[in-house]
């Protein structure tokens, strides 16, 4: 059967917070936090951190020691690289991968994608049916199309190749229930506001287990002053970009004669390849 292994990319120099994995939240780190919530996810081999080779964060490295979380340590910027060595090493398939700002990713989507993988064989598996959320949706990747992936990108943003040809790539769009589907709150850790709000969410509803997000939402309806108080950040750089792509708002992706085909907004074929280009015109701060 297939291995699917979970994924926490983490390190400690991050540009706009620094040392935020290590931040403490209702008693645990951020990082346990995220190791924890991977752990619910039905259907993995393992959980592993994947880090860069930068001393500094070798206080990341012990905390995942402590936790009885495996780690690789490789290079400074090549994202791409660390999960290919995790899936060599591990001889797994496949990778839920989850950015340590997540500490609300949904745990219901990622079981779905596992048990989707292991039913049959997929390069790349996503949301569909909703906006890309900020910090709740995660995604999973083939080993073999990161290793294909690699030839083209290391940077930041392991799937934007994949994102960006999806026809070369065996893909599927998954839908999942609606109702977590809430753009209007931000649920990643970017900014000391972002860390704010999911310490206040975390200090009045954890209670030793992974929250479920349902449950985040609903306290977050009821508590409007605490729930937008990072309401005026603005996604920049290549979370803007993704996110622009994956919401779609400039192009649709469809099944046609069993191949993915991306349409613009007069429902016209887009060539994949034009739209580094078209996104780089809309995007000029994205670097390549």
């Amino acid at each position: 059967m297939a291995k699917v292994i979970g994924v926490i990319t983490a390190r400690m120099a991050s540009k706009r917070l620094p040392g935020k994995v290590m931040k403490t939240v209702a008693g645990k780190s951020l990082f346990a936090h995220h190791v924890e919530r991977m752990l619910k996810v039905k259907g993995l081999s393992g959980v592993f951190l994947a880090t860069s080779n930068d001393p500094f964060n070798k206080v990341l490295i012990e905390e995942a020691e402590r936790l009885g979380c495996a780690w690789y340590a490789g290079a400074e910027q090549d994202i791409v690289e660390r999960h290919i060595k995790l899936c060599e090493r591990e001889s797994a398939d496949a990778v839920i991968r989850v950015p340590c700002d997540s500490p609300l990713f949904d745990i219901e989507s990622a079981s779905a994608f596992v048990e989707i993988f292991k039913r049959e064989y997929q390069d790349y598996i996503y949301v569909s049916n909703m906006t890309m959320l900020q910090g709740t949706v995660k995604e999973l990747v083939s080993c073999n199309a990161l290793k294909n992936s690699h030839k083209y990108y290391g940077g930041p943003a392991i799937t934007i190749h994949i994102i960006e040809n999806m026809n070369k790539y065996k893909t599927l769009g998954v839908d999942v229930d609606i109702d977590l589907s809430r753009p209007e709150y931000r649920l990643t850790v970017d900014y000391q506001v972002d860390f704010e709000l999911i310490h206040h969410v975390y200090e009045a509803l954890y209670r030793g287990e992974p929250l479920k997000l349902r449950d985040v939402y609903v306290w977050l309806d009821d508590n409007p002053r605490i729930a937008y108080i990072n309401k005026g950040v603005e996604v920049s750089g290549i979370n803007k970009y993704i996110g622009n792509l994956m919401d779609k708002p400039l192009f649709s992706i469809i099944e046609r004669g069993g191949k993915a085909v991306m349409l613009d907004e007069q429902k016209q074929i887009v060539n994949p390849s034009d739209i580094k280009k078209r996104f780089t015109e809309l995007f000029p701060e994205v670097k390549w």
